[in-house]
């Protein structure tokens, strides 16, 4: 399939495609339609928000509109049936042609990106996915543990679900910092659903150890005592990854850092 990735000085779409160079007619009409969708669709939301005087100011960082913005995003994806999966890094290209700049925000590489970001966000319900703000959003789906992990998403909606009132900003850093530690360097997709769980479980429970002392100390010397703690016990990680010891007796172990 093929995207329009931007228009030229003289209005002339440039098309791209993961497949390569050259395209067929099918293939640039399909792009048009995908193209005409998003154009209609995001205009119609910039609209919305001009005649509710939102200003650009207000805009940015509102998880409230990025949800929406992010909605509008993967109901076209997901339900157009113009877009193949593959392609979704042109998707974003074509996206922004439309997106008003008070609904942007800078990228900050390859697979930190703003519309993905939204577009990640709107998979959580809106009501749970507004009590924590964007800068706490960014940091979780910045995380190399997170980041192009999708089924994290899944262990974070029933999480949301299940305890709801732990989710303060403090929550969330440390326990960021925790999966960082546990799998900043893995190669996640090896893990299967239960093992990465495992690995969520830990970390958040980790984070239930160190919250109390995140009160009295910074957040420097958490991190500090999250590294010593998990590098010592660093070999115990393969147990709790095989299900052969608890994810809550590696966060003791953990924690043993604590004074």
């Amino acid at each position: 399939m093929t995207v329009i990735v931007k228009y030229d000085e003289n209005g002339k779409p440039q098309y791209r495609s993961a497949k390569g160079i050259g395209s067929t007619e099918d293939e640039r009409l399909r792009a048009r339609r995908l193209d005409s969708l998003l154009k209609k669709n995001i205009t119609n939301f910039a609209q919305q928000l001009a005649r509710a005087k939102r200003s650009s100011k207000v805009a940015k960082g509102d998880v409230d509109l990025y949800w929406d913005l992010g909605d509008i995003l993967q109901k076209v994806f997901n339900e157009s049936g113009l877009i193949d999966p593959s392609e979704k890094h042109l998707y974003w290209l074509n996206a922004r042609i439309y997106v008003p700049d008070e609904l942007m925000a800078k990228d900050r590489g390859p697979h930190r990106l703003h519309l993905a970001y939204c577009f990640r966000l709107a998979g959580f319900p809106k009501n749970e996915a507004v009590k924590m703000k964007w800068g706490e959003w960014v940091y979780l789906f910045d995380s190399p543990g997170v980041n192009r992990e999708l089924r994290f998403d899944r262990w974070l909606k029933e999480k949301m679900a299940s305890e709801p009132e732990k989710f303060s900003r403090k929550d969330v850093r440390i326990f960021v910092q925790s999966a960082n530690q546990l799998l900043g360097d893995k190669d996640t997709k090896d893990l299967t659903d239960e093992q990465l769980r495992r690995c969520y479980d830990a970390a958040w429970l980790i984070k239930e150890k160190f919250q109390e002392v995140a009160n009295k100390v910074s957040n420097n010397i958490v991190k500090d005592m999250l590294r010593s703690g998990i590098k010592k016990n660093y070999t115990v990680l393969g147990d709790v990854i095989d299900g052969t010891k608890s994810a809550s007796e590696f966060a003791k172990l953990v924690a043993k850092e604590i004074p």
